[in-house]
């Protein structure tokens, strides 16, 4: 690790981290103090100057932003934490506003109590299976957008207590939102047949949630 100033060529190899990253006047060795919270150096070694105290805030900010983009299982490593939770964010919104049409396509075709509950394909003893089971019960599309609501709610704040604005937080969910309209004006628009609707309508909500990450 190095540090700006005058000791910034000093060979820290073996120094222990949990402790204050300058070298002691006295000892010439590591400082034993501990560093304040956020820094790599203590009060006697320029941690307690506005500058450093500054830098320290904004690296434990940092630190719980990454925290919780881990703990919600964003995947973009290479973005900043606060970016990764805002697109978790605006992708799980689309998600929202997807599933919410097709409720809304399912109430006005009757069958928001008639839906798919299992489907298995593959290979057994009598040869090649694919077998739907419907049954008269709540359609799996209702089910999952509850769902996809929840994780909306959960990720919005966690986000803000994360730290992120507010602001930014709500800028998210109007992008996906958004997005997901663009999304259900474009397939009519090109003319998308039925059996294509039906497809989009499974897969849309899983490339969402892929772009944003978090739980499938």
């Amino acid at each position: 690790m190095a540090s700006n100033g005058p000791n910034k060529n000093i060979d820290r190899t073996g120094w222990d981290k949990t402790r204050c990253w300058a070298k002691s006047r006295r000892s010439g060795n590591q400082c034993q103090n501990r560093p304040i919270k956020g820094s790599s150096h203590c009060r006697m070694h320029g941690g307690s100057t506005r500058v450093a105290k500054e830098a320290a805030a904004r690296t434990v900010e940092q630190e719980k932003l990454t925290r919780v983009a881990r703990r919600l299982g964003t995947p973009h490593t290479d973005l900043d934490p606060a970016q990764a939770l805002l697109d978790l964010v605006a992708s799980k919104a689309g998600e929202v506003e997807w599933l919410r049409h097709q409720v809304e396509l399912l109430e006005t075709d009757g069958e928001l109590w008639w839906g798919t509950t299992k489907h298995t394909e593959g290979v057994n003893s009598q040869g090649m299976i694919d077998e739907t089971t419907t049954e008269a019960r709540q359609h799996i599309v209702y089910t999952l957008l509850h769902k996809a609501q929840d994780q909306l709610a959960r990720y919005a704040g966690e986000t803000l207590k994360a730290g992120v604005d507010e602001r930014q937080v709500r800028i998210a969910e109007r992008t996906g939102e958004q997005f997901e309209a663009v999304i259900t004006a474009l397939l009519p628009a090109i003319g998308a047949t039925p059996e294509q609707m039906k497809l989009a309508a499974a897969e849309i909500p899983k490339i969402l949630r892929n772009v944003g990450g978090g739980p499938k």
